[in-house]
């Protein structure tokens, strides 16, 4: 063997299987592809995910190979460590549990490491329960109620893992075995066990990891959100009428993610989730496009689709809620102004990730319900993000606060016509104050941004396509819609239906003006999805008033909202047809 450290030698062992990997070269890949050195499947698992090699001023390391993978070393997420020989190294990548030690006598060190026997570390009091196997041992986790980020370890390991990461390995363990051996049941289990998305994390959990929040005052102080936070906890104990008990009997009537630990909204099971990603670049017109949107699509599925559009989480909603009553309840454009949205202001929110404390976006939740058949509903979960969380460079493990693209059933990409060169020399004759801003046209860079942080998080190559629909929104369409021609859109919604061919038609029109005023929009939005569609919107209806410096709002006396809720109906009838129906036929 190549003794590449001296006397020392490296070795990584798969804490799930005991398999064991010397390092004999360098660099040493670890990840799903074909010729790696050692190769790991499953989720979470990237082709080079990460590498064991020398760097310069920090020595032998172990080293994260792209920005948006998770690396988790002992229990924190890292782009690199430095390793030190003689020393014990917890290694999660995807769902695998690695341990890796370097030494002069390594072959003693994995003899005395026994994957059969893991004790458990309670994070509350220091209790150690074990050894068992591992999978016996998370059955015991979850029966005492043991907090998922108590520490797990195998006998002769010297760190441990999070009881949540143990949790996903022998969940992966589980799903990979029953590929292998299938059975007539199998479709139905997958069913059974579907994993849940959190809306304010976008991490996977299983229902049986939901954890409730304990009812009694005394009960405070949860280890993880501080003293102040009600206890979460897994439930083993229930009423009659199915509701969890806390520690001390009293039922509770509200549960939180596993992984970050936020209040989830009621009825959080109960219905299918999808979440609406709402991208463009700073002064595009997210908030106002956002506060609109809320306004004008409950009138419009309700007399159109028999669809009641509400509210799924007031005290959560309570933001958009007050930034809808501020544009359309105000008298003058001083009190319709929205303030801008800042990078971690308060529409985002702390908690932890991946083991770290990030800014998240608050999630804006509601429910769409069919008034023909109680089965037809599902959930929509929108976001107001800064613009600046989509520029390029914006994205990582401390900042993923737009990462909600890679796990949305629908985009909407909100492009700003008075950002772009060709378009504003297109409508330089209309007198709107928007001409004098600066052009900082960055619209079709977003659009590549989007595309690259899409394919690092679905572990896609560059070259595929996504099937999530993307709308374009082209929006301010009452500067420049004339250059469509006079009465050139038809109208998309006709008899309780969304009326395909006129949407299509519509399209098509607003797709030509793009390709000439702005191909590279047009380019980079169809390298990302097979669905694209193009849609004319405005917010206002009419051109804006300027206040102060580059403060550009409506005047609500003239506030005259243009199709800005058929982006949204087109996304619900690829998403929840049952909702609203598409027909395709002549108009």
């Amino acid at each position: 063997m190549l003794n590449l450290f001296g006397k020392t030698v490296w070795v990584v062992v798969d804490c799930l299987t005991g398999e064991s990997r010397k390092v004999e070269q360098l660099p040493f890949e670890i990840g799903a592809g074909g010729g790696v050195d050692l190769k790991l499947h499953g989720k979470g698992v990237a082709e080079r995910h990460c590498t064991i090699n020398q760097v310069k001023g920090h020595g032998l390391c172990l080293i994260k190979q792209e920005p948006n993978l998770v690396l988790v070393v002992n229990g924190e997420a890292v782009e690199f460590c430095p390793l030190l020989p003689d020393k014990d190294y917890a290694v999660k990548v995807g769902s695998h549990l690695l341990a890796l030690h370097g030494g002069r006598q390594v072959e003693t060190w994995a003899k005395g490491l026994d994957c059969t026997k893991w004790t458990l570390t309670d994070t509350a009091n220091n209790r150690v329960d074990g050894p068992m196997g591992l999978e016996e041992l998370c059955q015991f986790a979850r029966d005492q109620q043991r907090h998922p980020q108590s520490l797990v370890q195998p006998a002769g390991l010297g760190k441990g893992f999070f009881l949540h990461d143990a949790y996903e390995a022998v969940a992966s363990l589980g799903a990979a075995a029953e590929t292998d051996s299938p059975s007539e049941s199998q479709s139905s289990k997958a069913g059974e066990e579907q994993l849940l998305t959190c809306p304010v994390c976008w991490l996977e959990f299983d229902v049986g990891d939901i954890m409730h929040l304990a009812t009694h005052d005394s009960l405070r102080g949860d280890p993880v959100l501080g003293e102040d936070a009600a206890q979460r906890f897994l439930a083993t104990r229930f009423n009659d009428r199915g509701q969890a008990l806390d520690a001390l009997g009293l039922p509770c009537t509200e549960f939180a993610c596993p992984h970050c630990r936020r209040v989830l909204p009621p009825g959080f099971t109960e219905m299918t989730h999808h979440i609406i990603s709402i991208v463009g670049d700073q002064s595009a017109g997210k908030s106002y496009y956002l506060s609109v949107l809320l306004k004008m699509l409950p009138a419009s599925l309700y007399d159109n689709f028999s669809v009641v559009f509400q509210d799924a989480d007031p005290g959560g909603n309570a933001l958009i809620n007050e930034m809808k009553q501020t544009l359309f309840g105000a008298e003058t454009p001083e009190g319709a102004r929205l303030v801008k949205t800042q990078l971690e202001g308060g529409m985002y929110v702390r908690l932890p990730r991946y083991g770290r404390v990030v800014a998240l976006p608050k999630p804006f939740i509601f429910s769409a319900a069919s008034t023909k058949d109680e089965g037809r509903r599902c959930s929509l979960i929108f976001y107001d993000n800064a613009g600046e969380h989509f520029q390029p460079g914006r994205d990582s493990a401390d900042s993923p606060g737009a990462q909600h693209v890679a796990s949305s059933a629908g985009i909407m990409f909100l492009f700003d016509p008075f950002n772009n060169p060709d378009f504003r020399h297109e409508i330089s004759d209309r007198g709107d104050p928007q001409l004098e801003k600066p052009v900082m046209d960055q619209q079709s860079v977003i659009l590549s941004e989007m595309k690259v942080r899409i394919a690092k998080l679905l572990k896609l190559e560059l070259i595929e396509h996504i099937d999530t629909p993307l709308a374009v929104l082209v929006g301010k369409c009452d500067a420049w819609v004339h250059l469509l021609g006079p009465d050139a859109l038809r109208n998309p919604v006709q008899n309780g239906n969304l009326d395909m061919a006129a949407v299509t038609y519509n399209s098509d029109l607003v797709r030509q003006l793009m390709r000439r005023l702005s191909p590279s929009v047009v380019a980079n939005a169809e390298s990302i999805s097979r669905r694209v569609l193009y849609f004319p919107v405005s917010s206002f209806g009419h051109a804006p008033v300027r206040l102060g410096q580059g403060d550009y709002v409506p005047d609500p006396r003239k506030l005259k909202p243009f199709q800005v809720e058929v982006p949204m109906l087109w996304i619900l009838s690829c998403i929840e047809p049952a909702l609203v129906p598409g027909q395709t036929g002549s108009t």
